[in-house]
């Protein structure tokens, strides 16, 4: 439950909002990017990959260098 709590309020800092919850977590950004993540993850750094594909996502669409 923490993981699931630590990734909420990061991706709302960052502007996502969760477009739906299944098997994995959909995030979707104003801008159009979705990113999906897991609803259990197994490994403990999974925040961190999480927060280095939205860097990389923003890098890719040019919101950010």
């Amino acid at each position: 439950m923490k993981h699931l709590k630590e990734l909420t309020k990061y991706m709302e800092s960052e502007g996502f909002e969760l477009q739906r919850q299944k098997n994995h977590l959909v995030w979707r950004h104003h801008t159009g990017v979705k990113i999906h993540t897991a609803s259990t993850p197994s490994c403990r750094h999974s925040l961190n990959q999480v927060k280095r594909d939205v860097r990389r996502k923003f890098i890719q669409i040019g919101i950010r260098s």
